[in-house]
């Protein structure tokens, strides 16, 4: 098995893993593993896994894009914050807009399907997947609403777009639909 073949198989482990992880949360709900904590993780776990991959595969290329697209992503969204003054839902502060839980995870998300998207391809609905269960974790966490997440998700999505360069190979992505979301593998040439 070749070192980039055994970084993929970690990746991907540790994708279904964390995925595994939080759906078992959710089902043993009281347990001490609330929302906020389950979107702390996933906000930590996820970047944790693109960072992974790269590293994994010996790709500094890959870890250079991934660092711009994070440090853009939180910087964006803490100007967004310190300017719109969103009271957040708890009432806890009023920097509730967007959300940088979100933000992070779809940057991560969109990075590792952006990049390694042929390796990835049959992860990349989890990726998503996890990314969007941030998303709910913060507004059933009382410290978000909707517009919050979603605006958070599309900066992070966005900034991965715009700073990440796809390695050889075919991509999956995940695109809304008349009545849910379609899937959609294409191969830039």
């Amino acid at each position: 098995m070749s070192h980039l073949n055994r970084g993929a198989k970690r990746a991907r482990t540790l994708l279904l893993g964390m995925v595994s992880a939080l759906a078992v949360s959710g089902a043993w709900a009281g347990t001490g593993l609330t929302w906020k904590n389950s979107s702390d993780l996933l906000a930590i776990g996820l970047p944790a896994l693109a960072a992974g991959s790269a590293w994994g595969q010996g790709d500094t290329e890959g870890f250079k894009q991934l660092t711009l697209s994070m440090v853009s992503t939180v910087g964006a969204a803490e100007v967004l914050k310190a300017s719109v003054h969103s009271v957040r839902p708890d009432g806890s502060d009023n920097k509730s807009f967007p959300s940088t839980h979100t933000a992070v995870v779809f940057a991560a998300a969109r990075f590792m399907d952006k990049r390694y998207g042929a390796q990835m391809a049959p992860y990349t609905p989890w990726l998503y997947v996890a990314a969007g269960m941030t998303g709910v974790a913060r507004v059933e966490a009382n410290k978000h609403h909707w517009r919050d997440v979603l605006a958070g998700g599309a900066l992070g999505w966005s900034a991965s777009q715009w700073w990440t360069q796809a390695v050889q190979g075919g991509q999956l992505s995940v695109l809304p639909a008349d009545h849910g979301l379609s899937l959609a593998w294409y191969r830039s040439w």
